[in-house]
């Protein structure tokens, strides 16, 4: 008897934690999907203090935090210069925090790769050299881990494209590497549905702009 209550016991667990991590990828998916789309800072904020709060229930799952420091990037992305470095804070806080937990290291440098280049923004003329430099190394970084994965061949074309045209930058110079990150993008597979996948229609929507001016 005393066994068969202990066998009920533990099925009922495991089958409440299978419940409960099922509801938190399910909650994950629903914010990705709003990643995926959305341009607006107000609704990015939003979602990377959901992510955050998500974060305070499971300590254990990477995604969280990649995609709360995701979310931070990205918030930066539209803010003006004395906002940036603030929110690019958080995001390396997060990121830094993915990385104690193993997850896909190539994966991990193409968002710091990210995180530094959009820093550059605080004050390209005084940031541009050493962060510029800081997001390129991730970026090989990167590429060393999963020379397959594609967003590191977009964060590079974002340098190029940014760059000035005096210093080896450029639309035109950029355009062979979106069209090989829309290339690796084609390829890429992700391992399930809330692992990382942005960054094919920002890709193609820089390259379009390249090629129609």
């Amino acid at each position: 008897m005393k066994r068969k209550i202990f066998i009920t016991l533990i099925l009922s667990l495991f089958l409440f934690n299978a419940h409960s991590q099922s509801k938190m990828e399910t909650m994950i998916e629903e914010r990705i999907a709003i990643l995926d789309t959305v341009r607006s800072k107000e609704t990015l904020v939003k979602v990377a203090n959901e992510f955050e709060r998500m974060s305070l229930i499971d300590k254990t799952d990477w995604l969280i935090p990649y995609y709360t420091a995701y979310s931070y990037i990205n918030i930066a992305s539209l803010s003006k210069p004395s906002e940036i470095e603030a929110y690019c804070n958080r995001a390396e806080n997060y990121i830094a925090l993915a990385e104690k937990l193993n997850p896909d290291a190539s994966e991990i440098y193409a968002l710091y790769a990210y995180l530094y280049g959009i820093k550059v923004n605080i004050d390209p003329m005084v940031l541009g050299a050493e962060l510029g430099k800081k997001s390129a190394d991730y970026v090989n970084l990167a590429l060393k881990a999963n020379p397959e994965n594609p967003r590191p061949y977009l964060i590079r074309a974002f340098g190029i494209y940014y760059t000035p045209k005096a210093f080896g930058g450029g639309e035109e110079r950029a355009i062979p590497v979106l069209k090989e990150a829309l290339q690796k993008f084609s390829d890429f597979k992700p391992v399930n549905r809330i692992a990382p996948h942005w960054g094919e229609n920002t890709a193609q929507e820089l390259l379009n702009s390249c090629l129609n001016k």
